[in-house]
């Protein structure tokens, strides 16, 4: 690939990552104006996403689904995590697609839905979403089979392979509920979307960290600033914040009764530790390629 074309994909990959970070903000910001300006800043929702039926909701659905596209978009740097990239992904646009039940905390919903019209959007987008991803993934198999053909090392390995089972059945089970039991889908899916979408990035970090020492092998930035050990312990650190916070998520929406927003600030901390990792990882890539073109190298081998 010729330099200029080099530059011109390895400036895309960044702009994607920051743009990540943007869209998560752009959330966070979107709820704390609801907040502050359109009530009196006294009273809180109990989750981000009871923000759906507030003027904050364009903000909310739009930015979840350009995360999600990012997030598919963006090419993972081993097998099993373009797997759960592309698996978180696809998890945001139903959390999106898919609103969680009205909050009345704050007294009434600015949108207001019946559950036949919430039940009209659901059937409507959630059927949109599967045409176009089965379409895409059959797509993507006949050019990963392309692949395999002109490189036999691109084949699976037996840890991408597991992964990729192991969300094919957390899609399959929501595809049943939506074909099946759509008054369950409509019930459960947001929760069960939202937690395995950052389950997903969880170990996209885990994977990650076990891959920080190698990516800095050889290379200047790893022997004059921040080496592979060093992101190791910081990926770990993010991902094990990350899945208390998930953890501390689902116990309070599916046991406590008493502390309301428990689970708005679990989710924003959950927020602001993607981001966090997001942020790292970044940098992390940033200096490896202006160390020995490393990044250079990941994104020709994407783009041929």
């Amino acid at each position: 690939m010729a330099p200029g074309r080099t530059r011109d994909v390895v400036f895309t990959y960044r702009y994607l990552r920051g743009a990540m970070i943007a869209l998560l903000l752009m959330l966070l910001l979107s709820v704390g104006y609801q907040w502050w300006w359109e009530t009196d800043h006294s009273c809180w929702l109990g989750s981000i996403s009871a923000y759906y039926y507030t003027p904050a909701r364009t903000v909310f659905v739009g930015s979840l689904c350009a995360l999600g596209a990012s997030l598919i978009a963006y090419k993972g740097h081993s097998p099993q995590e373009d797997v759960l990239l592309n698996f978180s992904g696809f998890m945001a646009f139903v959390v999106a697609m898919v609103p969680t039940v009205p909050d009345g905390r704050c007294g009434p919903n600015a949108y207001t839905q019946t559950p036949a019209e919430i039940a009209a959007a659901v059937r409507n987008n959630i059927w949109s979403l599967v045409v176009v991803g089965v379409l895409a993934a059959v797509v993507a198999a006949w050019l990963r089979r392309g692949a395999m053909t002109r490189d036999p090392s691109d084949r699976p390995t037996v840890r991408s392979v597991v992964v990729t089972v192991a969300c094919g059945l957390v899609l399959l089970a929501e595809l049943a509920l939506f074909l099946v039991l759509r008054d369950r889908f409509i019930a459960l899916s947001h929760g069960i979307a939202a937690g395995t979408m950052v389950a997903g990035v969880i170990a996209v970090m885990v994977f990650s960290a076990m891959r920080a020492e190698e990516r800095h092998q050889g290379s200047a930035a790893g022997g004059t600033g921040t080496t592979g050990t060093t992101y190791k312990r910081i990926y770990i650190a993010i991902a094990v914040a990350l899945a208390v916070a998930l953890g501390v998520t689902v116990l309070t929406a599916v046991t406590v009764r008493g502390f309301d927003h428990l689970i708005l600030i679990a989710e924003v901390i959950i927020i602001v530790l993607f981001a966090a990792y997001w942020g790292v990882q970044t940098k992390e890539l940033w200096d490896l390629r202006d160390a020995d073109g490393a990044e250079a190298r990941s994104a020709r081998s994407v783009a041929e």
